[in-house]
């Protein structure tokens, strides 16, 4: 057989497969219960009817009665099914208020007898009156909320199980948010009557002791350790009990990455000093761990980085970190110590040197820095951070590179102050809310020039979940340069590529000098917008559209923008989506390639 006729048979037997497949999803989709069929498992059917429900439980009762079984083997069989439906239908029925509802099943004789459930769902009971003991055995102001709470079950409201039961958990966490931290109940009492459909609730709380706070008992913890774990404490000697001061406690030991368990008890007995002593149990984890991550794109080339870190270094939940990144445009390698909780939860002081290189179409640099920075938070979500920093750098720029000038040599003092605010839950894969960050760098430069600077970059990303498995993602971000541009090329502006509008080369989208070559601008601007979709446990895609560019002055940088659009896959290991993006410039230039390709871990923002 020749190569042509074997094409021929290859692609007559591909549309026969395709056909085949066809049929077969087909007939999966419109033969009812084909799955079950083929496999041979039971098919979800009802037991029987039922018939006398009250309209609003119908649908309900039909559920409750359809059982995924197979058909029964005798009279009897079928009796036992008939009775447990029945038992089912009167359990939703009383749930309902339907307290003195019966539901009876039809007479089976023989396999062919039709099945049904005849319900009498009678009267719905409703609340006559509502009441807790243990008034005498709590301060007054807590009595006076517990009675409140109980206004939430209104009088002559129907009789439904699930509310009377959330009325008794409200009402004793009413009692635990009040200092009553072993508050509990017995249950409740419920007087019905038949003759006049109501009932008389009884809530049997018992709210034990009223809990004030002493210290922070660490069985087991060195003394160094355990001034730092006090460090972390959400209360004061003598405070009342709340489950929020506990579950404070809690995140903020787990925050540290230092534990892998952590027990929280209060004693039940007031201690010598008069108050409950809170004990924390703590298990260490490792102090030690190591990653690493890999980028790649067309236009930027490929990464690789990775990381050292030991924490608990001294006994006071620091930490020291070497983290090195080896990649197409640039090297670098940086060493970070932070120490937590300087005098309050949450004041941070993080101290870094660190070694770089970088090489692109717009500079070439190598630099040591030096840097520090204190943070504080004042929420969950909000935090302030301001540092100093000295960078010691050696660029070649375009200009230099043309007329064949030797290297610029400059020392830059600068001063970051940066505010961040976020709220999103999964850093690499946000699903809902807002992060927005704000930073202002002003310094000097010592060189054969002394120029100053001052520059401001602000940026805002807000999440939004269509439904259950889209997400809607939008990205701003602004920059200002003020100062001579004789500084370090890297604080001045640039974009292009993967971190700004994705479809054009690195750092192609920055002001341009009179020989074509690529410099730095005073102002930015960049925008994003991608709809994600996550359509299988390990599967993800992605529509998105970016618009952006660099320019020597604030009008500018708006009218000079380039867009761009593409779509993406994501791959959901377990850890974080893995990104694969695929842009197409719509401003094409020439140069400019069709398609640039961007993989790496995380969402692009």
């Amino acid at each position: 057989m020749n190569i042509g006729a074997l094409a021929r048979a290859w692609k007559l037997s591909r549309s026969v497969t395709g056909i085949c497949l066809w049929l077969a999803v087909t007939g999966c989709a419109i033969v009812p219960d084909f799955k079950s069929a083929i496999s041979g498992e039971p098919v979800a059917q009802a037991r029987a009817t039922v018939e006398g429900m009250p309209p609003d439980l119908v649908v309900r009762a039909d559920a409750l009665v359809r059982v995924a079984e197979p058909p029964a083997r005798s009279v009897l069989e079928a009796r036992n099914r008939m009775s447990q439906s029945a038992g089912r239908v009167t359990e939703l029925l009383s749930s309902e208020g339907y307290l003195a509802a019966s539901v009876a099943p039809s007479r089976i004789e023989t396999m062919a007898d039709a099945s049904k459930l005849l319900a009498d769902p009678g009267p719905r009971f409703v609340v006559l009156a509502r009441d807790y003991i243990g008034r005498d055995l709590m301060v007054p102001e807590v009595a006076q909320q517990l009675d409140a709470k109980l206004g939430e079950l209104a009088i002559g409201a129907p009789a439904r199980t699930a509310a009377i039961e959330q009325l008794d958990t409200a009402l004793v966490d009413t009692l635990r948010k009040s200092g009553y931290a072993f508050a509990r109940s017995d249950g409740i009492d419920v007087l019905a009557s038949r003759q006049n459909a109501d009932v008389e609730l009884t809530y049997l709380l018992v709210p034990g002791p009223r809990v004030a706070l002493g210290e922070l008992d660490l069985p087991g913890t060195d003394a160094r350790t355990a001034k730092m774990v006090r460090t972390l404490k959400s209360w004061s000697v003598g405070d009342l009990y709340t489950p929020a001061i506990a579950d404070q406690l809690k995140s903020r030991l787990q925050s540290t990455g230092l534990y892998e368990g952590i027990g929280i008890v209060i004693a039940p007995d007031v201690g010598a000093d008069g108050f409950h002593t809170v004990t924390a149990t703590l298990v260490e984890d490792e102090p030690r761990s190591v990653g690493f991550g890999v980028a790649a794109s067309t236009t930027e080339g490929v990464g690789v980085d990775g990381f050292w870190e030991r924490r608990n270094l001294t006994g006071r939940a620091d930490r020291l970190r070497v983290q090195g990144e080896i990649a197409t445009l640039a090297q670098n390698l940086t060493t970070t110590y932070v120490r937590p909780n300087i005098g309050r939860f949450g004041r941070t002081l993080s101290l870094d040197a660190g070694l770089r290189t970088e090489e692109t179409d717009a500079y070439d640099l190598q630099g040591v820095r030096l840097g520090a920075a204190l943070t504080q938070p004042f929420s969950r979500q909000l935090t302030l951070s301001v540092g100093a920093a000295l960078d010691a750098t050696r660029t070649v720029d375009p200009g230099l590179r043309i007329v064949g000038g030797n290297e610029r040599d400059q020392v830059t003092l600068s001063f970051p102050v940066a505010l961040n605010y976020t709220d999103v839950g999964d850093p690499l894969d946000p699903q809902e809310g807002i992060r927005v960050f704000a930073a202002a760098d002003s310094g000097v430069s010592f060189g054969e020039e002394t120029p100053g600077y001052s520059r401001l970059h602000l940026s805002a990303a807000t999440y939004r979940a269509l439904s259950e498995n889209l997400v809607a993602a939008v990205r701003a971000e602004y920059g200002a340069f003020i100062g001579s541009t004789a500084v370090p090329p890297d604080r001045l502006f640039f974009a292009g590529g993967g971190g700004t509008v994705r479809g054009y080369e690195y750092q192609s989208l920055s002001p341009r000098n009179a020989f074509g070559e690529i410099e730095g601008g005073r102002s930015l601007f960049a925008a994003s917008t991608e709809l994600r979709w996550r359509a299988s446990k390990r599967f993800g895609y992605a529509v998105f559209a970016d618009v952006g560019a660099a320019s020597l002055d604030a009008s500018g940088v708006f009218s000079d923008t380039s867009a761009s659009v593409g779509a993406g896959v994501r791959y959901y290991p377990g850890f974080g989506p893995i990104r694969l993006d695929m842009a197409t410039p719509l401003d094409r230039r020439d140069g400019d390639s069709a398609v640039q390709v961007y993989v790496s871990i995380g969402q692009a923002f």
